[in-house]
């Protein structure tokens, strides 16, 4: 009976990546960390798993799923204000992908590569709309990507979903 509460706790302590890539250049933290997912490799890891993962095609880093639904409003500001366990990778400019960010990433491997791919992620990309008067109307809607499907949907701007914020280095 004693092995079964040890369990659990292997599991839980085994859920998180080692901590690896927590200074240097993007390119010494890439070594430091030695993990590769398809064309996806950890940059960073932090003890509260915290995990950055660049698209070796892209150049793009990806960060973790920020644990709180935001509307799209919040998730604007979410990754242009200091993100919670993002400060390992501080000196990068943060923002929200856009629609084809994630569709190049999701044909790159993003969903076997990233951790907590199941939620609905905003994305930067609005719906565009067209008003009788050759006036383009504000956007009421922006494109939502669906990571356990791995496909585009519509979003209202007041719905709630998960962010995910992508940084290019330079």
């Amino acid at each position: 009976m004693r092995y079964l509460y040890l369990i659990p706790f292997f599991f839980i302590s085994t859920a998180f990546a080692k901590p690896c890539g927590l200074q240097g250049t993007v390119e010494d933290r890439i070594k430091d960390c030695n993990q590769s997912k398809g064309n996806f490799v950890l940059v960073s890891a932090t003890d509260k798993g915290v995990e950055f993962y660049q698209d070796t095609k892209t150049k793009l880093i990806w960060g973790s799923r920020i644990p709180t639904d935001f509307n799209h409003y919040g998730s604007q500001k979410a990754c242009d204000d200091e993100v919670s366990g993002y400060e390992v990778l501080g000196s990068l400019k943060w923002r929200l992908p856009s629609i084809r960010e994630y569709e190049t990433a999701a044909a790159n491997g993003m969903k076997e590569a990233l951790p907590n791919m199941n939620h609905w992620f905003w994305s930067s990309t609005p719906v565009k709309t067209r008003r009788k008067y050759r006036r383009r109307a504000v956007p009421a809607s922006v494109y939502l990507w669906d990571g356990s499907e791995q496909k585009t949907d519509v979003g209202d701007l007041k719905d709630g979903a998960s962010v995910r914020c992508v940084a290019k280095d330079s």
